[in-house]
């Protein structure tokens, strides 16, 4: 009853995982049928399988695969049926964030014709010349415009110019003030004697012998600047002769040069940690002969072409192992030979792997036991076959395992593999499901976490 139990709190707990999964991870442009699409660019760095495509700033699909043909990169990639993708539409690559995370924008053309599925996008990389002349133009045809416009304003045809307009206006003005003075003598009188009051206000002020002036006040602030200035001398003089820290720093060529070095090596590995991608898997199934097994591995790609994985593998039962005992009673021996199977086994994969177009080859510890590994991919079906050498035993020789994989839905997969095809008494099949998550997966669980 309590393995009963057991049983079906480890279902509820793949069936939660596998619903937050598809809650996170799910393909953002929404629920529909999706059509490929392809293009062509020069340079794909920075763009990776399940990159987001948007239209009009929104996702609409991503990249499915990305393969080098003729020293370009080849980009599949899927979207949205309701969108409908004109023949004249253009692909733009842009950027977002710190570290410079890519996706492509489809500006949609205003062609009748719609785009066939597998047809190509062109790809617009950058600004170039042409682009320049045409913003070139408009500027000029704005200077035109601006210069007509004043034109019109200092001389219209056929009217009178407003500079003359404006001169005749200042005339009359100067009329109406000769006309305002006259009989207002006494008001200018006092108006004049205040502002002689007035300057000598000002002389007092700009006085630096006069104490409590403005001016002396001034002078005393001066005196406190120059002072300063002569301290920030000395300093910048004791910086150029190398005294104290910052002073070595800018006059010794052997720190400077360290310091530029460090600087030059923390950009080139912050370079290659941004270059690194990941890819986390964890299946669970049954086996015939070993009961329930899971399985969960690491990829880590430094580059595109080349991967090391570190996983672990556990099952109910382990491989089967002969144990041979001797027993010797009055001088007579007897050997008694007992097959057993070890119980909650845990093995371990350590490889190192390199893709070369659609073929992977890795090799290393493939379940605690040295081992090599050949894979087929078909990234249209989301699918991948598999053939796997390893455990050497002396008694029955390797086992040879042969799988399948397919991709169900998002990040959900099923998987299929035969053991010991060879062997008939050791034979048995395992049959697995589970889920894949790549980085941008990884953020988007992450992020709704935290």
């Amino acid at each position: 009853m309590n393995e009963f139990k057991v049983g079906l709190m480890a279902l509820a707990t793949m069936a939660s995982i596998v619903a937050m999964s598809l809650l996170v991870t799910k393909n953002q442009s929404g629920f529909g049928e999706y059509v490929p699409y392809r293009t062509i660019i020069k340079d794909a760095s920075g763009i990776f399988p399940k990159t987001p495509i948007k239209v009009a700033g929104i996702n609409a699909g991503r990249i499915k695969n990305i393969e080098l043909a003729d020293n370009n990169a080849l980009i599949t990639f899927e979207v949205l049926e309701k969108v409908g993708i004109p023949k004249d539409s253009q692909l733009k690559i842009k950027s977002v964030g710190f570290l410079g995370d890519k996706y492509l924008e489809i500006v949609i053309g205003k062609s009748t014709e719609k785009l066939d599925a597998k047809g190509f996008i062109s790809a617009n990389e950058g600004a170039g010349l042409e682009g320049l002349i045409k913003d070139a133009g408009t500027v000029m045809k704005d200077v035109k415009v601006v210069i007509a416009s004043l034109k019109d304003s200092l001389a219209p045809e056929g009217e009178e110019a407003p500079i003359k307009t404006i001169l005749n206006d200042v005339k009359e003005s100067t009329a109406s003030l000769k006309r305002l003075l006259t009989g207002n003598e006494q008001k200018l009188n006092e108006l004049i004697a205040n502002m002689k009051k007035f300057s000598g206000d000002i002389a007092y002020q700009v006085d630096e012998d006069e104490k409590g002036s403005s001016m002396e006040k001034i002078k005393s602030i001066l005196g406190n600047a120059d002072k300063m200035m002569n301290d920030l001398q000395k300093l910048v003089a004791d910086v150029k002769a190398g005294k104290g820290t910052v002073g070595k720093l800018l006059v010794e060529e052997e720190i400077a040069d360290e310091v530029q070095q460090t600087l030059a090596g923390v950009k080139k590995l912050v370079g290659r940690v941004d270059q690194i991608r990941t890819e986390l898997e964890l299946f669970t199934g049954a086996n015939t002969r070993f009961g329930a097994e899971t399985e969960l591995s690491l990829k880590i790609f430094p580059s595109p072409e080349r991967f090391y994985l570190l996983g672990l593998t556990t099952s109910e039962f382990g491989p089967e192992s002969t144990k041979l005992t001797t027993t010797t009673v009055n001088g007579v021996s007897s050997t008694e030979v007992r097959e057993e199977k070890q119980k909650d086994s845990y093995r371990f994969n350590v490889q190192l792997g390199r893709k070369i177009q659609n073929w992977t080859i890795r090799g290393g510890l493939i379940e605690s036991s040295g081992g090599f590994g050949l894979d087929y991919s078909l990234s249209d079906w989301g699918s991948k076959f598999s053939f796997e050498v390893f455990d050497y035993r002396d008694d029955i020789g390797p086992n040879l395992r042969v799988g399948t994989e397919l991709q169900i839905w998002n990040v959900i997969y099923g998987k299929v593999a035969l053991e010991d095809i060879l062997e008939e008494t050791t034979r048995s099949a395992t049959i697995s499901a589970g889920l894949k998550f790549t980085d941008e997966d990884l953020k988007g669980l992450i992020g709704f976490f935290l």
